[in-house]
């Protein structure tokens, strides 16, 4: 089904709201005490990065100063170190949101999300502190089935459970970055981009405008460092965001591509092949 083009560097950056663990993280990675650790809050108020190689892919890792609220900032220093770590975001391939799992989502964890998946960056939602919650696996559910039926990119994201203090489930994370970015580099076969149009098309769920059954007629690769895709469709109308996110969801489920970052770019033409 794909061609893997095989990178082999990730670059990726531990960000999150201070005191979430980030920096106990950066030094578990590194496997030494690189990065100020505590429980004063804030600690780290500089960018650190490093190299570490693991299954032969070098991995270059940022470690980055806690983000609050634009009205919880009261210095421009602080002011200054945000702005750095979201001018990062252009530069990294894949984003670890780092979330105390002993406090709730919030809205600010959000935000930083947003502005990870605006950028289309991997990301993966990390909550951290397992090992201070008393029933693991009542947690793990009630979060997955909150942010799958709360939040409309959950598609879009990656979600595991750590402990950045003891180690546990590091190995997994670290396999998933792997695995994860090697989608970011397959190149999918048009027979099989043209089997998923045929098998889409026929489906009754396809969102209609007055009536009219949107149809997709054709869709093509585009070459770039994620998966991206021209999508024809039959109307001269713009398509509408809910084709759009019936479409996205189809595809994922179709190529399982959850937790990939997508470009998709719909064209209205009454021809496919036009430009």
């Amino acid at each position: 089904m794909y061609t893997n083009l095989n990178n082999q560097k990730i670059n990726f950056v531990i960000i999150g709201k201070p005191n979430s663990g980030k920096s106990t993280l950066f030094n578990k990675f590194l496997k030494k005490e690189i990065s100020p650790t505590g429980k004063t809050y804030g600690l780290t108020k500089e960018l650190f990065i490093e190299e570490f190689r693991f299954r032969n892919v070098n991995f270059i890792i940022h470690d980055t100063p806690g983000l609050r609220r634009k009205n919880r900032i009261d210095d421009r220093d602080e002011e200054s170190r945000n702005k750095k770590v979201i001018k990062l975001l252009e530069k990294i391939d894949a984003a670890i949101l780092l979330i105390d799992s002993t406090e709730n989502i919030t809205r600010q964890d959000f935000k930083i999300a947003d502005s990870i998946m605006r950028r289309k960056k991997l990301l993966f939602f990390i909550f951290n502190k397992i090992d201070l919650l008393d029933d693991q696996k009542e947690f793990k559910r009630r979060i997955n089935n909150f942010l799958s039926s709360r939040y409309s990119q959950s598609k879009e994201i990656n979600i595991s459970f750590i402990s950045a203090l003891s180690g546990e489930n590091i190995i997994y994370l670290l396999n998933e970055m792997i695995k994860k970015k090697d989608l970011c580099s397959l190149k999918i076969r048009k027979t099989q981009l043209n089997s998923f149009i045929k098998k889409v098309s026929k489906d009754a769920k396809l969102p209609k405008i007055r009536n009219i059954r949107i149809k997709p007629k054709y869709i093509v690769q585009i070459d770039s460092n994620i998966p991206k895709f021209k999508i024809f469709i039959n109307t001269k109308k713009k398509a509408p965001s809910l084709f759009i996110k019936y479409f996205d969801n189809e595809f994922r489920r179709y190529f399982s591509l959850n937790g990939v970052p997508i470009y998709m770019k719909f064209i209205s033409s009454d021809n496919p092949y036009a430009n």
